[in-house]
């Protein structure tokens, strides 16, 4: 009986070692997959900007990140139009429609969890003024953009929330209510046939205009007429591919929405984040 219960206890021993061995190689495999998965070209990120959580800038004479230079131009009455850098994730209702409270999601980028990307450039669009210019002219393979709390706010509920009381989003303490949005001049959501709200991206070489490329932010039912049946309202980071525009030393960005006042300008607060920029090595 002894002699048979060493040599049980021998097989566990193997068995276990075996066992361990497997566990240890599947882990090694996993972190080589891993590490294949989250290493990444050279893209530019913006993350090595300093910025505190929940801050943003409105920068002098606009930013560099990665040999890309981001256009900023500040106005006399406190306005600014082109980009800012933000690391604010909010994504619920403000209480007030003051600028202090405005700017939480003026400057968030809307995704459905708190953001990961760090800092990210928020674009406040007029004329053409939004624009990047890069050191040595190559293709964009792609950027990743995203639509701000404040315009998803004002795309997805228009003027407010009602009828029906809600809690407000992200914060399960807060009281049912019917929320604003504070954008000016909306009274509906962008939600009816054709409605959009799209960027429209314009490359660069010298003076030479090399190509544009539509792409769609909100798009309802007959908007885009090569996807007809499209229907969605953004709601986290997507990639808009740019490498039709050939090789590029500036990128225009300008916003075209179907929800407009009597003058043709957009009621929908004409703002987009932008992060990931990809350049063709």
């Amino acid at each position: 009986y002894t002699t048979l219960f060493r040599s049980k206890l021998e097989v566990m021993k193997k068995l276990i070692y075996i066992l361990f061995a497997g566990v240890i190689m599947l882990f090694t495999a996993c972190e080589d997959d891993y590490d294949k998965l989250v290493k990444e070209p050279n893209d530019v990120t913006l993350n090595e900007l300093q910025l505190e959580k929940f801050t943003h800038i409105i920068p002098d004479g606009g930013f560099k990140s990665g040999g890309i230079t981001f256009n900023t131009k500040k106005n006399s009455d406190g306005t600014f139009s082109g980009f800012a850098y933000s690391r604010r994730s909010n994504r619920s209702f403000t209480w007030s429609g003051t600028d202090a409270a405005l700017d939480s999601n003026r400057f968030s980028v809307y995704t459905p969890r708190p953001n990961q990307t760090e800092v990210y450039a928020v674009a406040c669009v007029k004329d053409d003024d939004v624009y990047f210019t890069l050191d040595k002219a190559t293709v964009v393979e792609y950027i990743l953009v995203a639509n701000t709390t404040y315009a998803y706010f004002a795309m997805n509920y228009g003027k407010d929330t009602g009828p029906t009381p809600i809690a407000n989003p992200n914060v399960p303490s807060a009281p049912k209510g019917i929320w604003q949005t504070y954008a000016p001049g909306v009274e509906r959501a962008l939600n009816l046939d054709g409605d959009y709200f799209k960027l429209i991206i314009k490359g660069f070489l010298g003076d030479t205009h090399t190509g544009t490329v539509e792409f769609y932010l909100c798009c309802r039912k007959g908007a885009d007429p090569a996807n007809p049946t499209f229907n969605f309202l953004r709601s986290d980071w997507i990639k808009a591919d740019l490498q039709s525009l050939g090789v590029v030393d500036k990128v225009v960005f300008n916003i075209e929405c179907s929800y407009r006042d009597n003058n043709l300008q957009s009621l929908i607060p004409t703002w987009f984040c932008l992060d990931g920029i990809r350049l063709q090595k």
